[in-house]
């Protein structure tokens, strides 16, 4: 036995003819596991113990995650509820008397607000069960990718990007058009955001008989290659100071990976440091008749 907790386990049942329950990690598999080391009574004549080892490696592993997620959540709301308090509070205390002080403050409260807003509005859709299927409409791509740049236009003009659209003029498919939103608002805004000036977003759609890629590529910061297979996780920032100052939460990855898997699609990432990302949606198409969103 090469997990030394393990053996003592089994001399200590042999030793003194009671049952030990503990859990140990294994060593040569480094797997959690729930142990259970029983005297086996049925023969005088024959000293026996049963060895029962139940993995829970997985279970802590969520457990883990779960502590985790709670506290990137307490953490995540303390900044804007600190910062709306103090606010709050410095406006009581007379701040509000001076008016372009308290119009100053109001704003920040309003902002902090939104950000709030936001960041339990993602909680809730990381956190809301799949339960049905998602209604199927015929969904124009190119439209929902101009919708997502109109608002974007300020942050576009003052980073001097250019923003390159390769795709056709109107490409009609059939999907959950709430859901393909998300993940196209998600990705397009991040290619902006963490972009730098005078940088290039690239946006492009290819549709084959039965399968969609769209591809959103950026000239930005870029993601070491450690962090490459983390990005996708809840609330890990690969650059978490200039995130926040962007007013991001964390998850917009998270809702757009999640959302793709409930799509029943994949999502890739290739990206260099200080060179740009590439990320890379594919979505089987469905054959079914859609219903036709009304305008």
């Amino acid at each position: 036995m090469k997990t030394y907790a393990l053996a003592k386990m089994i001399e200590h049942t042999f030793r003194n003819g009671k049952s030990h329950h503990k859990e140990i990690t294994l060593v040569a598999t480094q797997k959690e596991v729930d142990a259970n080391v029983m005297a086996l009574n049925t023969d005088p004549a024959r000293e026996q113990v049963l060895v029962l080892l139940y993995d829970v490696t997985y279970l802590r592993q969520v457990e883990q995650m779960q502590l985790d997620f709670v506290g990137n959540v307490s953490h995540e709301l303390k900044t804007p509820v600190t910062a709306i308090s103090g606010f709050a509070e410095t406006l009581l205390a007379g701040a509000k008397d001076d008016p372009a002080t308290a119009e100053k403050f109001i704003g920040i409260i309003a902002s902090e607000s939104q950000r709030l807003t936001q960041l339990i509005n993602d909680i809730l859709t990381l956190s809301r069960p799949q339960a049905t299927q998602p209604k199927l409409t015929a969904v124009d791509l190119t439209a929902l990718v101009d919708s997502t740049l109109q608002p974007l236009a300020q942050p576009i003009k003052e980073k001097q990007l250019q923003v390159q659209r390769d795709m056709p003029e109107s490409l009609v498919i059939t999907t959950s058009a709430p859901k393909l939103s998300q993940v196209v608002r998600n990705l397009v805004n991040n290619a902006v955001y963490y972009n730098r000036v005078g940088g290039r977003v690239t946006i492009t759609a290819v549709k084959s008989a039965d399968l969609l890629t769209f591809t959103v590529r950026d000239t930005g910061i870029g993601i070491a290659e450690a962090d490459v297979p983390r990005v996708f996780e809840r609330f890990y920032r690969v650059d978490k100071a200039r995130s926040r100052h962007n007013g991001g939460t964390g998850l917009g990855l998270a809702i757009v990976a999640e959302t793709v898997q409930q799509l029943g699609g994949e999502i890739t990432v290739h990206s260099q440091l200080g060179v740009g990302s590439t990320f890379t949606v594919t979505l089987p198409l469905e054959e079914t008749e859609p219903e036709i969103a009304a305008d």
